[in-house]
C-alpha cells in the first residue's frame, strides 16, 4: 500500500474496536499462555510504538528493531522501538516517543499518534507493555544508539499482512511448537508477534 493511501485509512483505524488479548493469543507460545493466567503482581511499566512511514518506493513501512546483546531475557531479539517509562514521562505515550528518539533518533515532534492498542503482560521480564500505533511524514536520518539497538528492520505493509503464521521448535525449550512470523527475513515471536497479530487484524478491518 502506499503510505499517502495508508494515510487515509488512519480515521478508520482510529474507529475500530481493538480485538485484543484474543488475538494476540493466537501467536502466543503455549508457555505464555498459563503464565497469562497468573495473578500481575506490580509489574515494571514499558511502553512501544509501531511507526509507520514512507518507503523508498513510497509505499508504507514501519520498524522493527533487533536489541543489543546484555545480560537479560531480549538480548538480540526483534522487537519495536520502546522501553521502560521513566518517572519523568508524563505519559506511556511520552515515554514510546521518548524511547524512539532514544533509540532511533526520530524526534517526538516528527511522531503522530494514531491510537493506543490492547496493552500486553510479559511474564519472562515482568513488564506491563503499552503499545501505540504513530506514523511519520518526515524523511529522517536514523542514528542509532548501538548500546541499544544492533539493527533496524525495515518491513512493509504489504509483506506483513501477507505474512502467514509458522511455528518452529527451536525456541523451546520443551521442544513445543511456537508460533512465529518471519518478515525481511527475520524471526519475530513471544510478545512482538502477539502486539504484531492485533495489528495485523486492525489494519485488515480498516482495509476490508
Amino acid at each position: 500500500m502506499q503510505f499517502h493511501s495508508f494515510l487515509e485509512f488512519v480515521p478508520k483505524i482510529q474507529e475500530l474496536r481493538l480485538p485484543g488479548l484474543e488475538e494476540q493469543l493466537t501467536m502466543a507460545p503455549a508457555m505464555r499462555k498459563q503464565l497469562l493466567d497468573k495473578p500481575i503482581i506490580n509489574p515494571k511499566k514499558a511502553a512501544v510504538i509501531c511507526l509507520f512511514y514512507e518507503g523508498m518506493h513510497g509505499e508504507t513501512c514501519f520498524y522493527l528493531i533487533r536489541r543489543a546483546s546484555y545480560p537479560g531475557v531480549h538480548s538480540n531479539q526483534v522487537g519495536f522501538p520502546g522501553g521502560q517509562i521513566d518517572p519523568s514521562d508524563q505519559s506511556p505515550w511520552d515515554a514510546a516517543k521518548r524511547e524512539l528518539w532514544e533509540e532511533l533518533g526520530i524526534s517526538p515532534e516528527q511522531v503522530t499518534r494514531i491510537q493506543e492498542i490492547t496493552p500486553l503482560y510479559i511474564p519472562p521480564s515482568h513488564f506491563w507493555v503499552d503499545c501505540f500505533l504513530g506514523y511519520t511524514t518526515d524523511q529522517t536520518e536514523l542514528n542509532l544508539d548501538p548500546n541499544e539497538v544492533k539493527e533496524v528492520i525495515s518491513v512493509s505493509l504489504a509483506e506483513f499482512i501477507n505474512t502467514k503464521k509458522s511455528f518452529t521448535d527451536k525456541l523451546d525449550s520443551n521442544g513445543g511448537k511456537t508460533p512465529i512470523y518471519t518478515l525481511s527475513d527475520n524471526i519475530v515471536w513471544g510478545a512482538t508477534a502477539m502486539i504484531l497479530a492485533e495489528i495485523k487484524s486492525i489494519i485488515s478491518q480498516a482495509l476490508s
